[in-house]
């Protein structure tokens, strides 16, 4: 459980936000609300814009169109219907197949001259004029003759607040449900076929007239037509009295046929996902019609062509190509725009609705549907859990550029493949929420990396930003993996400070001007410690502890401490100066400043040190001890910068004295201590290398017990001192030694000397 836990023992939050956000579209998956149904419409529609069904040029469909120019010919809408019976004869006799009509006549034709005769005024009751009127045939008598004589489907519309009589039925229904089926006929219908509560029937004299009755209505939900029912239930009728649509009854029609067979598909597993038993298809004649489970035909949209139509016009004035109608399934409606017969589908807007029947009927005709097959719940969702949980895996393995590509390749697979599956074999996959889901994973993975990554900078910026330089903490902030926590055996240089007499200092001062005199030297040695590229590890008080080569290795990190020190030791000056004028002009004695520095170079453990409540950046060890030790010989020597040895062996071009061995507090060992002159332009001086030889000289002595010579050869020492620049107190203390150790005559001495203070 690595990945999961990484080295500790607390969840990685990307992987347990990724899980979290791939559980719960999965949840929403199962439950599949209507806002994720809709997404898969909008990717559906998408596909079809980017290959749009294909219309042969010898499909036996056509639209005769009451548009803009029939109108103008013809007169305003509702025409006469003894026009639409010179229509239907004109039709008929050019061969028409079928006549569909995408209107519904629900109302007698106010046009008809036994009607108008009803309303003559009354001096005209009894008159020869309205008797003659009244004879005249009934315009809705000529049109259902007209209608009888030919084969013609009329049409009926839902409507809920309609009140009409349920319409004409010229078919019967029979069912084919599998073995396996456990729900009835009676429930199947209930549970999968559309129910409408009112509907709008054609006048009973032209339906009986018709050879056959179909639904008009296309658009049962959203403002896009995209799926069509086949087959309708009606409120207060037997639920096995199904009203087809029109398409679907035009293609009865001219068949000839009785019966639609709806074909029941039972369950194909997956039941939890939404594939169960519905409708499978209608076979009506010798075709069968794919639909979805609740008996919906998806519209497989080709987009509006002008060959599919005809204008009334055209028919009426006899002057339309005869194989414009001859054997043709034709469907009369209107695309005139003030006859608001206009839907939307998926390929553009303002359709006229008659066109969306004839699109249904070309599907049917060339079996060319789209499918959403009974799996495709089942397949989506475990594709979902399969990759989005192999995306979850990866996440925390791979770095943000890999998982990035990943990412990507995860999200083109959810979208190419789905594409393939329509492109080759109009099947409905979606592509849309797995790739989503992906996306939000990866993205919210990423975004809590992120926030994750910024939150460790600025921990490091506010953890490490008053003890390193802001180059250094830059460079952590970057790459945290730089920074080993926790304990890490590393070669250091540390580096001790502490100010002589302080205690005689601060009694000049109070409280404020305390910590204005403190913050005025602290500040100044602090910048040359950081300028160097040290650590400040802590402040004691007037004390200073740093080190240098961590957390970041820095190269040549005895150099830079040695740097520092003689740094802080000329800053030191100057600031005695200022201090020195501010105290004559203030009237008050001033006190030198004076600083002890130890430096000591070797390993030590360096990281997070404390407790689980308060810790902070440190180093640990002997050789940190060490550099303690050889700061309070500072004291004892009478110098300003005791260096370890293995200090002064990094720092070969820096200017040095070996002072003494000297047994310090906590060591067994001698340690064998040096003094920090200067810099290479010191060393390279001819007084420091009379210097260096009369102390090595007197050294020699000082360890062999030769005392009386030691004590002549300290004389030397401090005339080459004096001509180098060097007027420490170490030859005044060590004169002092020698004298009494000449005095003493001690019979055990080794030339090591055993510090009695830290």
């Amino acid at each position: 459980m690595r990945w999961l836990f990484g080295d500790g023992n607390k969840p990685r939050a990307p992987v347990v936000v990724a899980l979290l956000v791939l559980l719960n579209a999965l949840v929403l998956r199962i439950a599949d609300p209507p806002g994720i149904a809709r997404l898969r419409d909008f990717a559906f529609d998408n596909f079809q814009r980017l290959k749009p069904r294909e219309m042969p040029a010898d499909m036996p469909v056509r639209i005769v169109d009451i548009d803009e120019a029939s109108l103008a010919a013809y007169g305003q809408w509702p025409w006469p219907r003894t026009r639409l019976a010179e229509l239907v004869d004109k039709l008929t006799g050019a061969g028409a197949a079928v006549i569909a009509f995408d209107v519904v006549f629900a109302e007698p034709d106010r046009s008809s001259l036994p009607v108008i005769a009803k309303s003559l005024p009354d001096a005209l009751q009894d008159s020869d004029l309205r008797r003659t009127m009244e004879a005249l045939p009934d315009n809705d008598e000529v049109f259902a003759e007209a209608i009888a004589r030919s084969t013609v489907v009329t049409g009926f519309a839902f409507d809920p607040y309609a009140k009409g009589r349920a319409p004409r039925r010229e078919w019967g229904v029979a069912h084919n449900s599998g073995e396996k089926d456990t729900l009835s006929v009676e429930q199947l219908i209930r549970q999968f076929i559309p129910q409408q509560t009112g509907v709008v029937p054609t006048l009973k004299i032209l339906e009986e007239a018709a050879k056959g009755n179909g639904a008009v209505t296309t658009q049962i939900e959203g403002a896009i037509v995209r799926h069509v029912p086949m087959l309708f239930r009606l409120a207060g009728q037997r639920d096995e009295d199904l009203y087809p649509a029109l398409s679907i009854e035009a293609l009865r029609t001219v068949q000839e046929a009785t019966t639609y067979l709806v074909r029941w598909s039972g369950a194909q597993g997956f039941e939890s996902f939404g594939a169960r038993t519905g409708v499978g298809s209608i076979r009506v004649g010798k075709v069968d019609i794919h639909t979805d489970a609740f008996g919906r035909m998806t519209l497989y949209d080709s987009g509006h062509r002008d060959s599919r139509f005809v204008s009334a016009k055209d028919v009426i004035d006899g002057t339309v190509a005869p194989d414009k109608i001859e054997a043709n399934i034709v469907f009369l409606g209107t695309s005139a725009v003030g006859l608001k017969d206009l839907r939307n589908t998926p390929l553009q807007d303002s359709v006229p609705g008659v066109e969306i029947h004839a699109q249904l009927v070309e599907q049917m005709l060339t079996q060319t549907f789209l499918e959403r097959p009974d799996y495709a719940d089942g397949a989506e969702f475990l594709y979902l859990a399969g990759i989005g949980l192999a995306f979850v895996l990866l996440l925390p393995r791979l770095s943000a550029v890999s998982m990035g590509l990943v990412a990507v390749g995860f999200v083109g697979v959810g979208i190419v493949a789905p594409w393939i599956a329509f492109a080759q074999a109009r099947l409905l996959f979606d592509p849309i929420y797995p790739s989503a889901t992906l996306a939000a994973i990866y993205i919210s993975g990423s975004a809590l990396s992120f926030a994750r990554a910024e939150r460790d900078r600025r921990e490091i910026r506010g953890a490490f930003g008053m003890y390193l330089s802001p180059d250094v903490v830059e460079q952590l902030a970057r790459n945290p993996k730089l920074l080993q926590l926790g304990g890490e055996m590393r070669e250091i240089t540390v580096m001790f400070t502490d100010v002589r007499g302080f205690t005689r200092i601060s009694e000049q001062f109070d409280p404020q001007g305390l910590t204005r005199f403190m913050n005025r030297f602290l500040t100044p040695m602090t910048d040359l410690i950081l300028s160097h590229r040290g650590t400040i590890d802590k402040y004691m008080g007037d004390a200073i502890m740093a080190f240098w080569n961590a957390p970041l290795p820095v190269e040549g990190h005895a150099m830079r401490a040695c740097e520092s020190a003689l740094g802080m030791q000329a800053q030191l000056q100057k600031l005695n100066m200022e201090w020195k004028a501010e105290a004559e002009a203030e009237g008050r004695a001033h006190i030198p400043v004076s600083i002890g520095i130890g430096l000591n170079t070797g390993a030590a453990s360096v990281g997070n040190f404390g407790s689980d409540q308060r810790f902070t950046y440190s180093c640990l060890g002997d050789e940190v001890n060490l550099a303690s030790r050889l700061e309070g010989q500072c004291k004892t020597y009478g110098v300003g910068i005791i260096i370890g040895d293995n200090t002064c062996r990094q720092v070969p071009d820096f200017a040095s004295l070996e002072l003494d061995l000297v047994m310090v507090k906590g060591k067994t060992e001698p340690e064998r201590i040096h003094v920090l002159l200067g810099d290479n332009q010191v060393r390279q001086s001819a007084a420091y290398e009379a210097l260096a030889s009369a102390q090595a000289e007197f050294l020699v002595l000082y360890r062999a017990g030769r005392f009386i010579e030691a004590q002549q050869a300290i004389e030397a020492c401090v005339a080459a001192a004096e001509a180098a620049g060097w007027k420490q107190g170490y030859y005044d203390m060590m004169r002092e030694r020698v004298d009494r150790l000449a005095e003493d005559a001690p019979t055990d001495w080794n030339g090591v000397y055993v510090a009695k203070e830290k």
